[in-house]
């Protein structure tokens, strides 16, 4: 009960608490009117009568942001249009852009969601089972992407199931639940 007290009294000295340019001290002897409920009060102050005007509303200029060029939002790799794009474009065979026919260009090809550069590197001989320096297979990124095709199509390529990355983990462990059982069945399919 004590404490209960001491929190009230602490509360009703903060409420008064007048917070103004000139003085930063306990307001006067007005009354708040605070509703308390379970996990909050509300206290709302009486008006104040204030001498001195409101101050001129000053107006800031507003600077629009400039947009990034196609051209430099191309070049970065992961961006959202590019994404937008894979997803508009799922039906053509034509790779977004031109990937280095190594396991760091089929990382970026998964990393950006290009089904069709993944499908052109593994064409090409890039290695299914490529691994970054952190020990994480092209699968793994794929899932934690859950880039769905590509993650299937680097199992038809022969990737495996049993890499494990930095933490212990294989790519199905890392998988969402519906990219899960999509390679599962596709397990029990070969």
């Amino acid at each position: 009960m004590l404490f209960s007290n001491k929190v009230n009294s602490l509360t009703e000295q903060v409420s008064r608490l007048d917070i103004d340019d000139n003085d930063m001290g306990l307001g006067g002897s007005e009354t708040m009117e605070c509703k308390c409920g379970m996990p909050l009060c509300i206290c709302v102050a009486p008006p104040k009568s204030t001498d001195k005007p409101n101050p001129p509303a000053t107006i800031a200029p507003v600077v629009l942001p400039q947009l990034k060029s196609e051209a430099s939002a191309k070049s970065k790799g992961s961006t959202s249009s590019s994404n937008a794009r894979s997803a508009l474009n799922a039906g053509l065979d034509t790779p977004q852009r031109d990937y280095e026919a190594s396991g760091e260009g089929l990382r970026e090809a998964i990393k950006n969601g290009d089904s069709a550069g993944a499908k052109k590197l593994l064409k090409e001989g890039v290695d299914a089972n490529y691994r970054d320096k952190q020990g994480m297979s092209v699968l793994h990124l794929a899932v934690l992407f859950n880039q769905t095709d590509i993650a299937l199509m680097l199992m038809d390529h022969g990737a495996s199931l049993e890499y494990k990355n930095a933490q212990g983990e294989t790519p199905l462990d890392c998988a969402p639940a519906t990219l899960q059982y999509k390679m599962r069945e596709k397990m029990k399919s070969t």
